[in-house]
């Protein structure tokens, strides 16, 4: 009997010391996806900034798909001023459902002695960055038919197993994503900037509406929204040229974003959240040189195994 008795005991202590355990071991998760730069808070605590300005995202009522154009391009190529034309025209003809993000590298990604070279007067404006480099490199390996600029795609979408085609193709191949508006992800962004220490927040929710094995993962584009400055032309240049829609780089450094996992299914205080809504927060340092007024982000999503988008929102730096 008296052994019995014990072994109650001893089962009753065990019990209430696992459950303490767990309770301590609330949230397994790891704080990156909750934690910003404090530095960028200009007159805030974490904590402050959490009480008075962390977004409460409301249920996201969206059933359009968005296609993101990504026309790789260099001021150095006489054609690509009218490819750029061609892709503007196809987002001004479907406003606020088609964004561009033009990106100046060339399928070997190089820069000196090809059409995005700096290096000589008056060419002088470096529109290139790492990530955009390392963007076109990696899909130029996944298809042969990028050999040259300019080129584009949308939203990655193979079209006769090739996502890269030529201008003439871009509108039809816009309107078919459009017309058949396959929605599988659903997005939302918010944020704050900071004048004086030139500090961008980003606060995004991802909202699966399908559920999915595949490995997604979200990348923020900074886009500089235009700029005057030489474009080689046909037959000559032209010195005062209006480059649109530059991609400058990711603002988290991540050529190809971050990886959606329950890690990310965390609110504020890192409290897990039920459900198929994952939460990324971005910190930025605005460099000295854009304008922030002249500047936005294309938040996208896309799918590791065919590198298609699934859905893509565009949102400012400054409202």
């Amino acid at each position: 009997m008296n052994n019995i008795f014990f072994g109650i005991v001893a089962f009753s202590f065990i019990t209430v010391m696992s459950l303490q355990s767990c309770d301590k071991v609330k949230n397994p998760y790891l704080p990156e996806f909750v934690d910003i730069d404090t530095t960028l808070l200009v007159g805030q605590t974490l904590s402050e900034y959490k009480a008075n300005d962390w977004p409460t995202f409301t249920e996201n009522s969206n059933t359009l798909v968005n296609v993101m154009i990504e026309e790789f391009t260099g001021h150095l190529c006489a054609p690509c001023p009218a490819a750029a034309v061609v892709a503007h025209d196809i987002k001004h003809d479907h406003e606020g459902r088609v964004f561009i993000a033009a990106i100046h590298a060339a399928n070997n990604g190089v820069v000196l002695g090809s059409l995005q070279d700096y290096s000589f007067a008056p060419y002088n404006t470096n529109f290139t960055n790492e990530n955009g480099l390392e963007v076109a490199v990696d899909l130029a390996d996944l298809d042969a038919d990028f050999f040259s600029n300019p080129a584009a795609n949308t939203n990655r979408v193979r079209f006769n197993d090739h996502m890269f085609h030529p201008k003439t193709d871009w509108a039809a191949q816009t309107s078919t994503i459009l017309t058949n508006n396959v929605l599988k992800v659903n997005l939302q962004a918010a944020s704050n900037y900071f004048d004086e220490s030139r500090g961008f927040i980003l606060h995004t929710e991802v909202d699966l509406l399908v559920p999915s094995t595949a490995d997604l993962y979200q990348v923020v584009y900074l886009i500089e929204d235009s700029l005057i400055a030489p474009q080689k032309i046909p037959g000559g240049e032209n010195l005062t040229y209006v480059h649109q829609d530059i991609m400058r780089g990711c603002i988290d450094g991540k050529s190809w974003g971050r990886k959606l996992t329950d890690a990310m299914k965390v609110d504020k205080n890192g409290e897990v959240i039920e459900g198929d809504k994952y939460y990324l927060n971005y910190s930025y340092k605005l460099p000295a040189q854009y304008n922030p007024a002249n500047m936005h982000v294309l938040i996208h999503v896309y799918d590791n195994a065919t590198k298609e988008v699934l859905q893509v929102i565009e949102h400012r730096v400054k409202e």
